[in-house]
């Protein structure tokens, strides 16, 4: 079974998780994207409308008739969104914050950061009062605070997209919006055991990348609030054990003998997702009931790595989504995340007074980074790379390369683990500038041209801000000349982009300028969280300066 663990009802399971009801309505035809249903609030108790369901008449096939479903859904459910409201912050004023965006003197940029400063207000929501007192009814986990969605279908708080958020709704001066949604995920952190990928219950299955503590040191370096703090830290020692003590953890064996703790992505998962359940379930329909369950775990397991879907989790030298094998990847950058997690960590309980922590998690940093620098940096290509477990079944395990040029290669830029080599900072700067990743408009995620979302020629928001980031704190002189570049030339891409279409939106195409990006499970999407939150930030860090895009070397297209 794919949902154990959940803590839900029976009827819960059945109605948004798997099963025959589940698979009826989703393969039914009636939507053209398999997150709407799961997001449908149920009118009435879920019992109820599975016994209805059960009524319903059949066809000699022992199907019923699309007509009829749809005649069910208008009489049980109502349209997904409609148990959120639109929320308007109370920290969230029409005039602009004192000392807003000081780099900043273009008076039509500072129009548009005025513009998207104002969808902060469109994008805040809070539950209805029904999420909490009839949590049966809803695939949203009830929340104690208001949240800043993403956009479009993504109409729930998300894990991953609340750090850019976060670190916008700061620069706006929305600090109590910021610190709402952070809580909210400590809140959930301290609920379920993790932090899962949104706050839905079908999302429960997974976490997203681990960025919660780098939320919490940004929050707190505004508001110096010691109790938040501290309740931060009692939560996010329970987020490391998630992704080291279970099956995320994993003991790799270097060719000296040296025994390393790492982590992996792994949900806790072997059936279609309900969010993806008619794509994932068109993958695995031929496979053996074993294949197919290996096959949803690594898709969940994709999803949980927040770069749903990339070539990258495929079999080396396939394309094909079926052929994923993300539970046999080691990824460096979710490394990298934890390595940070552990610094923070040791930094919070020093702060605290807490020295045996401090120590505990201090250690645990050293140690991953030793593992990071032993088996994952390669010298001869001057990046990072991710792990292929060799096999699963031995304990410890042993792992060889992987062989994919994919900007995960460079986030350990983001989380300083460049400083055991930064005598060789320009070397990965070459290494970067040749990597084929680097385009006209922006950085691509990978060189690989497979129509999924994660893929070339697609640049996203989080990735410009970890590389450029990095670039700047760890690449020295050259490195800063190459982040103000690159920041630069996202910056003339998503204006180029606002100007023609009015919208901010979730992803981009690196050789267009402006234009959004495409492919994966589903239409681009508006809105939107992160590319709102990199904006500010890039115009805060760096300003507006056209100029800086010149220093870009000329882009290579992949072949």
């Amino acid at each position: 079974m794919g949902c154990r663990n959940l803590g839900e009802t029976r009827a819960t399971q059945k109605m948004w998780l798997e099963g025959e009801f589940l698979s009826t309505l989703q393969l039914s035809g009636l939507f053209n994207d398999s997150k709407i249903f799961v997001d449908m609030p149920l009118l009435t108790a879920p019992q109820v409308i599975l016994k209805a369901f059960d009524r319903l008449p059949r066809n000699t096939s022992g199907l019923v008739d699309k007509h009829v479903l749809s005649s069910f859904l208008s009489k049980f459910f109502s349209a997904p969104g409609s148990d959120l409201h639109v929320w308007s912050p109370e920290d969230f004023h029409p005039d602009e914050p004192e000392n807003f965006l000081p780099h900043v003197a273009d008076p039509a940029i500072r129009e548009w950061a005025g513009a998207v400063r104002l969808l902060w207000a469109k994008l805040s929501r809070v539950e209805s009062g029904s999420v909490r007192q009839a949590p049966d009814q809803h695939s949203l986990l009830p929340l104690p605070q208001h949240f800043v969605v993403a956009g479009d279908r993504f109409r729930e708080e998300y894990y991953w997209d609340s750090y850019w958020i976060v670190q916008g709704l700061l620069i706006c001066g929305l600090v109590d919006t910021a610190k709402a949604q952070v809580q909210n995920l400590i809140f959930l952190l301290q609920a379920h055991g993790h932090v899962p990928n949104g706050a839905r219950k079908y999302y429960l299955n997974r976490s997203q990348p681990p960025l919660l503590s780098r939320m919490v040191k940004s929050v707190y370096a505004v508001t110096q609030d010691q109790a938040f703090l501290q309740q931060a830290l009692q939560a996010l020692q329970q987020e490391h054990a998630y992704w080291t003590i279970t099956k995320k953890g994993v003991q790799v064996k270097a060719q000296d003998g040296t025994i390393h703790s790492l982590s992996r992505y792994y949900a806790d998962w072997t059936a279609p997702r309900p969010e993806g359940f008619r794509e994932d379930h068109e993958l695995g329909q031929n496979l053996s009931a074993d294949a197919a369950a290996a096959l949803y775990r690594n898709i969940a397991s994709a999803a949980e790595s927040g770069m749903d879907f990339s070539t990258r989790w495929c079999v080396e030298g396939s394309q094909d989504m079926a052929q994923l094998q993300t539970t046999s990847i080691i990824p460096v950058e979710l490394n990298a995340y934890l390595y940070d997690m552990e610094r923070n960590l040791a930094s919070f309980a020093k702060e605290l007074g807490d020295a045996p922590a401090a120590a505990r998690f201090s250690a645990a940093a050293a140690a991953r980074a030793a593992a990071i620098r032993s088996l994952m940096w390669n010298p001869d290509a001057c990046h990072w790379h991710n792990l292929v477990i060799d096999d699963a079944s031995q304990t410890p395990m042993t792992a060889s390369p992987q062989a994919v040029v994919h900007i995960s290669n460079y986030l350990p830029l983001w989380v300083g683990l460049s400083e055991p080599h930064r005598r060789n900072a320009s070397s990965i700067i070459r290494s970067l500038l040749s990597s084929g990743l680097i385009q006209q408009h922006g950085i691509a995620t990978s060189i690989y041209r497979s129509g999924q979302q994660w893929d070339f020629p697609n640049a996203w928001a989080p990735m410009q801000d970890m590389i450029v980031e990095g670039l700047q704190l760890y690449g020295g002189e050259e490195g800063a000349a190459l982040a103000a570049a690159l920041a630069q030339v996202w910056l003339e891409s998503i204006y180029a982009g606002y100007q023609e279409t009015g919208l901010m939106v979730e992803k981009y195409d690196a050789t267009e300028l402006g234009l959004a990006g495409s492919g994966g499970e589903y239409t681009v999407q508006q809105g939107f969280g992160w590319t709102n939150g990199v904006m500010f930030k890039f115009l805060d860090m760096f300003g507006w300066k056209p100029s800086a895009a010149s220093n870009l070397p000329q882009a290579t297209l992949p072949v």
